[in-house]
């Protein structure tokens, strides 16, 4: 692939990761019903959180724990230019320590952190959870990966396993991985439901569930955006927030605007749903397709495109190592 075209991906799937998940912090936990009795019309940018809310000391343009424990995990491989479990749950043990105060971090996360803090090796720490959040940590591993699905898996599973021991969590984190990683390599010939199929291929030994639900959701893409959400549902579980990041990002494979916004006015688990919509489009089709105003003004913009910069450097070399 050209450098610039990899740059361009790697930047947007970092980029389009933050500014999703920052558009859906104010209305995580609400229903369309309450977003539009709360804020008086559907989420079109960034907004503060009503008061009340979980979020509501955070200004507008913030992102939540989903984007703080992806960066952990996309700065520890940066750092060491390796897949070191152990260094990786160091990071989430910092994030843990020292953000105060937590962004709506996921209840397992928080569990497994305790864990380590308590002494527990890394492989030990994690929880019985199908959660999205260890999923929600993997597309910088889908980035550097792109070229060994094998190794991209066992990455994948090993960041997950920090926080999250549950079978459908990892297969949700690998799911996330590889479907980054085929969109990376994608071109503009292809249909994206394809790389969903190859993904829940992928992933169909680890939890046929999941896979089928993946592979539905390549079915539903024809129903108005509301009826395809209502069908897998939107709660922070994974069998339901990854099919419907899908959805969402399949009912606009190019349209980062109308892919996240459809995602966030969903509510439920908007801002993980977001953040991985608006991951993909950004992977598919480049930091060009989110607008400049979005980019400027969502939380700690530079650092997020050095980030996006720097995986695509090391997505770019033969091979990165495991430990």
């Amino acid at each position: 692939m050209d450098p610039n075209e990899l740059k361009s991906r790697c930047v947007g799937t970092i980029v389009g990761f933050a500014i999703g998940d920052a558009m859906g912090m104010p209305v995580e936990f609400l229903s369309r019903e309450q977003i539009l009795r709360y804020y008086g019309k559907p989420v079109s940018g960034f907004i503060r959180a009503h008061p009340g809310h979980a979020s509501d000391f955070l200004p507008e343009g913030s992102y939540t724990d989903n984007t703080q424990t992806m960066l952990a995990t996309a700065e520890c491989l940066i750092d060491y230019k390796k897949v070191d479990p152990a260094r990786q749950a160091d990071a989430l043990l910092s994030w843990f320590l020292n953000t105060v105060p937590h962004r709506t971090p996921s209840t397992a996360n928080l569990r497994a952190c305790k864990h380590l803090s308590a002494g527990k090796p890394w492989n030990k720490s994690g929880v019985f959870s199908s959660g999205c959040s260890a999923a929600m940590r993997t597309p910088p591993i889908g980035l550097i990966f792109h070229r060994s699905s094998e190794t991209l898996s066992r990455a994948a599973m090993d960041n997950c396993i920090i926080t999250h021991n549950e079978p459908r969590a990892r297969a949700a984190s690998v799911a996330v991985a590889y479907l980054i990683a085929r969109l990376i390599q994608s071109d503009k010939r292809s249909w994206p439901g394809d790389q969903v199929l190859e993904t829940a291929d992928h992933i169909a030994h680890m939890d046929q569930d999941l896979a089928a639900v993946l592979r539905w959701s390549t079915q539903i893409t024809h129903l108005p955006p509301e009826e395809a959400l209502f069908e897998t549902g939107t709660s922070s579980d994974a069998i339901e927030t990854i099919p419907a990041a899908v959805c969402c990002f399949l009912k606009f494979p190019r349209d980062y605007k109308s892919a996240v916004l459809t995602a966030v006015n969903a509510g439920d688990a908007a801002d993980s749903i977001g953040a991985l919509a608006g991951s993909f489009v950004g992977a598919l089709a480049g930091v060009d397709a989110i607008k400049t105003e979005w980019i400027n003004s969502v939380e700690n913009s530079d650092v997020l495109k050095g980030v996006g910069e720097n995986l695509a450097k090391l997505a770019g070399q033969p091979e990165i190592v495991m430990d």
